[in-house]
C-alpha cells in the first residue's frame, strides 16, 4: 500500500515537493472546491450521495493538479520522460470518465478532453520554451472560446474548461525544466 501511495504521490507532486508547495496546492484546492461545491449545490443535492462525492473527488484532483503541474518537483519528475508524459495526458480519460459517471455531459466532457490533449501534445513537442508559451496561450484562448462560446459549458462543469486547459496545456505541456 505504501509503495502504491508513494508512486501516486510522485505522479502528482514529483519526487521532491516542497512543503510550501504542498500547502499552497491543498489550501487553494480546498478553497476552490468549496466554491465549486457551493455553486453546484442545486445540481448536487438532486444526485445520489456517491455521485456527489465522486464529483467532488475528481474536481479536487483536477484542481490540485492544475497547481501541482507548475511546481519544480513535478516539472523535474517528467523532465526526460517523454513516454510517461504522454501517458499522463491519457490518464485524464479516467478523470473525465468518472466525472461523466457522476454528472453526465459525456460528449462535452470528452470533446473538451480530446481538444486539451491534442493542444497539450502540440505545445509539448514545440521547440523552444518561448514558442511553447506562445502556442500554449494560443490554444488555451481557442479552447476557451470553443468551450464557453461555441459549445457552452454545462452549469455544473462551468469551471472545467479553464482549469483543465491551464492544468494540461500551460502547467504540464510547457516544459520549464530543461
Amino acid at each position: 500500500m505504501k509503495n502504491t501511495l508513494s508512486a501516486f504521490s510522485r505522479e502528482f507532486l514529483g519526487e521532491t515537493p516542497r512543503k510550501k508547495d504542498k500547502m499552497t496546492i491543498f489550501g487553494v484546492t480546498f478553497l476552490l472546491l468549496g466554491i465549486i461545491g457551493y455553486k453546484s449545490l442545486p445540481g448536487l443535492t438532486n444526485m445520489p450521495l456517491w455521485k456527489t462525492l465522486l464529483f467532488l473527488l475528481v474536481a479536487f484532483d483536477i484542481l490540485a493538479g492544475a497547481i501541482g503541474n507548475f511546481t519544480k518537483s513535478s516539472q523535474t519528475y517528467y523532465k526526460n520522460k517523454p513516454k510517461k508524459r504522454v501517458i499522463f495526458y491519457f490518464e485524464h480519460f479516467v478523470h473525465i470518465g468518472l466525472l461523466v459517471l457522476a454528472v453526465g455531459h459525456g460528449w462535452y466532457s470528452f470533446g473538451l478532453l480530446a481538444y486539451t490533449i491534442a493542444a497539450g501534445l502540440f505545445v509539448n513537442y514545440t521547440g523552444s520554451l518561448k514558442q511553447q508559451e506562445i502556442n500554449a496561450a494560443s490554444v488555451i484562448l481557442i479552447g476557451l472560446v470553443l468551450f464557453y462560446v461555441v459549445f457552452p459549458a454545462p452549469e455544473i462543469l462551468i469551471w472545467l474548461p479553464a482549469i483543465l486547459l491551464i492544468k494540461l496545456v500551460m502547467g504540464f505541456s510547457v516544459r520549464r525544466e530543461r
